[in-house]
């Protein structure tokens, strides 16, 4: 079974989506817009989308200004539960917050019981780069991982490029059955923005990039990339 990523000529390029259970690591550089393919791959299904640098109200608000439909996202508020205190001041210090946010997180996932579930972590790398152990961000990565398994869905994971040593990001992409690289570069004075999939278990890996621009949601460019 494959569960659609919500773009159209891409799920038509992997012949239907991503194979249930996958965990996809969304490698991606945060000028290349990576957050609209979240805002995309939560319109699949039954999606629950895990928030860590925005309010989910403002996240509702970008994906509504695209098009995409929200009735069927959960949004879980990790940045209100992490950033806002009871009396709704922002947290300045607090020394165990870094570890009950894994806590929070683990409950979260646990109660998720939808059968091919689409599970959104934007971002990850909210998680790396907290002041916990090593053992500690690996459980959570093979949670999500175990999860996307027991659900038969797909739990996307999106790791900023830049921000982590390369042992924690060969962690990340080494445990995920999927790997998106998105990324920008400059053609003459143009940007143009690229996909690659260059890891993809159960499937055939896939050897060419897309390019893709942004125009209510992600489009892909089928000029060159797509026949």
């Amino acid at each position: 079974m494959k569960i659609s990523t919500g773009i159209l000529l891409l799920d038509k390029r992997l012949g239907g989506g991503i194979p249930a259970g996958s965990m996809v690591c969304v490698y991606a550089n945060p000028v290349s817009m990576p957050e609209v393919f979240l805002y995309q791959f939560a319109s699949g299904g039954i999606s629950y989308y895990f928030t860590t640098s925005r309010l989910p109200k403002f996240i509702k608000e970008d994906m509504e200004s695209l098009g995409i439909e929200v009735e069927h996202v959960e949004f879980v508020d990790v940045f209100s539960r992490y950033y806002i205190s009871e009396s709704g001041g922002f947290i300045i210090e607090d020394q165990y917050r870094d570890r009950d946010i894994f806590d929070f997180i683990d409950s979260e996932l646990s109660r998720i019981d939808m059968k091919n579930a689409v599970i959104i972590f934007d971002n990850l790398s909210f998680f790396m780069n907290l002041n916990v152990p090593m053992g500690l961000k690996e459980w959570l990565v093979n949670k999500i991982y175990i999860t996307a398994k027991n659900l038969e869905g797909v739990a996307y994971c999106y790791l900023i490029k830049g921000s982590h040593t390369r042992q924690l990001e060969n962690m990340v992409i080494n445990i995920s059955d999927v790997v998106f690289d998105i990324d920008s570069e400059k053609a003459g004075d143009r940007l143009v923005n690229r996909l690659g999939i260059p890891k993809m278990r159960k499937m055939k890996p896939i050897d060419e990039t897309f390019r893709y621009y942004i125009s209510d949601g992600v489009q892909i460019d089928t000029s060159k990339d797509i026949a």
